[in-house]
């Protein structure tokens, strides 16, 4: 597409009619900044959008979104920006609207939660709900992250055992439509104003926004979300000191408490998971791989590699769970949790990890799963990192995804970087269901992006045969996973033809709809 053919021109007008020149973009330099990120595939970030849109409010997203259907031009949204794979430009004239400028934080200390615009971060959040004794239920991509589309898409955070999956702390919304009507979900539905109550009236709307995933943007905006908050049982200020990378952080020992117990197998600590949940202790559980604690700890890409040739991770916390104990009712619920952990530990063959293990971890690290603030770390070691497999679902269908995902992985390392089989388990309300998720270190280089593609597709083959179910074969490609799913493929296919005629939503992405109308 020529820069500045007659439609070009003719949306690059119309849209500085809504926002103003300072706030339409359509320089080259520009465009190419909102072309990459940590680990989207060159592949499939090549083509460049045609403007960047900059809204300040719901009426100026619903003006642009009312333009696209006028003048036929497909657009997308961006938060934070760190999943710009998902979100850049796959066809001409491609209006990326980046949301900085809608950045408004609400706290209602009473009725305990949050109401945030699309640029407001995790971090945020969480300083202005600590302060009122409260704290927000994620992160989980980091603490700089958007933490409304982390609850509109993903958001598998580290606090899910005891705060619930994303999904389940949205309230009200208000979601400007691909037809540019707007709705407002819940109370908002009765009040315009009222965001405390995210269910109904009728139907409740929240479950096509999104599912296990989320819809992406191909569903229309969201511009404003409320969100649940909780108890915090700590001080109001996050108490950490040093300077990064060497920061650190130690919460009140009489209010909390790290245990991580090591395990002989993944089915031995996956039964300490289920018998932690049976008693509901705990606000924190997690298996997380030896690789993660290596991501997180390491102060350098030298100090990363030293420790895992030398399998310090490796011999220390392999099968290992992770749980922090909170004492929100006072500091005797610490220690009532404590003696009904030991108990548990001696039936299920778990052994505390050496102290001098556990100094290394917890202050420089696992407080960051409260409130994230080196999520990036694990990009840092080749220059990206990506998964090869990602279950939602019980505990144990999460163990069982494990081996057909390694098999996989060990195909493609190299030129993979080495990972040792790697398996975070994340169990979700109390561990009635989880995630399994297998993470990989790698280089950003092309050869890794077409490798990574043949990878992903192999795992996503084997989720479709039954081997290990995928979130990959709803994120992928619908001509080659929908045909295994015909149901859900018309029933979303539905949707998105009744919400967005023209497909002008993030068009190709989650719901394709060229690619379903050619396979239905």
């Amino acid at each position: 597409m020529p820069l500045g053919d007659e439609k070009h021109s003719l949306i690059r007008n119309r849209l500085v009619d809504i926002l103003g020149h300072e706030y339409v973009c359509d320089d080259p330099l520009v465009l190419e900044s909102y072309s990459r990120e940590s680990q989207a595939p060159s592949v499939a970030t090549r083509r460049r959008a045609a403007f960047i849109a900059m809204p300040c409010s719901t009426g100026d997203v619903q003006e642009i979104i009312r333009l696209a259907n006028r003048l036929g031009f497909p657009y997308s949204v961006v938060g934070s920006g760190l999943a710009f794979g998902i979100t850049a430009a796959v066809k001409p004239y491609w209006v990326i609207i980046d949301t900085k400028r809608m950045n408004r934080l609400v706290i209602d200390q009473r009725n305990m939660y949050a109401l945030i615009e699309p640029y407001v971060t995790h971090a945020q959040v969480s300083v202005e709900a600590m302060k009122t004794g409260l704290v927000n239920g994620t992160p989980e991509a980091g603490a700089q992250s958007c933490s409304l589309a982390n609850h509109i898409a993903f958001g598998q955070q580290g606090t899910a055992y005891r705060s619930g999956f994303a999904a389940r702390n949205i309230l009200g919304v208000e979601w400007v439509l691909p037809t540019g009507d707007i709705l407002r979900t819940g109370s908002l539905a009765l009040s315009g104003n009222n965001y405390s109550w995210g269910e109904g009236p009728g139907p409740d709307a929240r479950a096509i926004l999104r599912g296990v995933v989320g819809s992406i943007g191909t569903l229309g905006i969201v511009t404003k979300l409320a969100i649940k908050l909780f108890p915090w049982p700590g001080p109001d200020v996050l108490p950490t000191e040093g300077i990064a990378p060497k920061k650190k952080c130690e919460l009140p020992a009489d209010r909390f408490k790290w245990c991580l117990l090591s395990y002989p197998t993944m089915h031995q600590a996956i039964d300490a998971i289920y018998e932690i949940s049976h008693c509901e202790i705990g606000a924190v559980v997690h298996i997380w791989p030896p690789g993660y604690y290596d991501w997180w700890w390491a102060k350098s890409r030298e100090e990363y590699w030293d420790t895992w040739v030398s399998e310090y991770w490796l011999k220390n916390v392999k099968n290992c769970v992770a749980i922090c104990l909170w004492g929100c009712a006072s500091p005797r619920q610490v220690k009532y949790e404590e003696k009904v952990l030991r108990q548990i530990a001696k039936e299920t063959g778990g052994t505390p990890v050496p102290d001098e293990v556990y100094q290394r971890w917890v202050p420089y690290a696992a407080n960051n799963w409260i409130r994230d603030t080196n999520g990036c770390r694990m990009m840092r070691i080749g220059g990206g990192y990506s998964l090869v497999n990602l279950t939602i679902d019980s505990v144990d269908d999460g163990e069982r995804s494990l081996p057909a995902s390694w098999e996989v992985l060990d195909k493609y390392t190299p030129p993979f970087l080495d990972s040792a089989h790697p398996a975070w388990i994340a169990p979700y309300d109390l561990g009635h269901f989880s995630l399994a998720e297998v993470d990989f270190p790698r280089e950003k280089t092309d050869e890794n992006d077409l490798t990574l593609a043949k990878c992903m597709t192999e795992v996503s083959a084997s989720g479709i045969e039954g081997q290990a179910i995928s979130t990959i074969n709803i994120t992928g490609p619908g001509k080659i996973f929908w045909p295994a799913h015909p149901v859900g493929m018309k029933l979303l296919l539905s949707i998105k033809k009744n919400l967005d005629p023209g497909n002008h939503a993030n068009p190709t992405r989650i719901i394709d709809m060229e690619s379903l109308d050619k396979t239905k």
